[in-house]
C-alpha cells in the first residue's frame, strides 16, 4: 500500500471568473475530452448537491474508482470522498474558487491511497501521476476549456 501526503496546489487563473471555472470542473462527463488520462466518466447518480461518478483513468495502471462529489454552486466549492474502486482504495479532496484582483484563485487538494500487487516504486509512480504530476496540465486544460466555452458564448469575464 502506498499512502502519500495530501497534495495542495493553488493556481491563479487570469481572465476567468470563479463561476466559469467551477462550471468546467463540475462537468464530469467532459473529463475524457479535457484530460488525456481520463478514459471515461459515468455519472451514476445526481441528487444536488451530490453527484456520484465512476472514473476510469489510465496512468501507468488502469484505475477505476467511484467518488461522491458535493458540488456547491453557491459557495463555488467541490468536495469529494471515496466510495469504491480498484487499485485506488481511498481518495478525498476538493476545489475552491475565489475572486482575486488578477482573476480567480483556484485551490486544489487531493489525497489518494493506492493498493496494487506491484513493486512499491511503480505504485508510487502511479500515485504521483494520479495526484501531483498531472496538476499543471490539468490547470492548463481547465483554462483552455474556460476560454473555449467563453468564445462559444461570445462573452468576456
Amino acid at each position: 500500500m502506498s499512502e502519500r501526503a495530501p497534495v495542495e496546489r493553488s493556481y491563479l487563473m487570469r481572465g476567468a471568473t470563479p463561476r466559469e471555472i467551477y462550471e468546467v470542473v463540475v462537468d464530469f462527463e467532459a473529463y475524457p475530452r479535457l484530460f488525456p488520462e481520463f478514459k471515461s466518466v459515468r455519472v451514476l447518480d445526481r441528487r444536488p448537491p451530490l453527484v456520484r461518478a465512476e472514473f476510469r483513468v489510465e496512468v501507468v495502471l488502469a484505475v477505476r474508482y467511484v467518488l461522491d462529489l458535493k458540488c456547491d454552486a453557491d459557495a463555488l466549492t467541490v468536495d469529494w470522498t471515496y466510495v469504491e474502486g480498484e487499485i485506488v482504495v481511498d481518495s478525498a479532496g476538493g476545489w475552491r474558487f475565489t475572486i482575486d484582483p488578477a482573476g480567480t484563485k483556484v485551490d486544489y487538494r487531493a489525497s489518494v491511497l493506492v493498493k496494487a500487487p506491484l513493486p512499491g516504486f511503480i505504485v508510487r509512480k502511479a500515485t504521483d501521476a494520479l495526484v501531483a504530476a498531472s496538476i499543471p496540465s490539468m490547470f492548463a486544460s481547465i483554462d483552455r476549456e474556460v476560454r473555449q466555452r467563453r468564445g462559444a458564448r461570445g462573452t468576456t469575464p
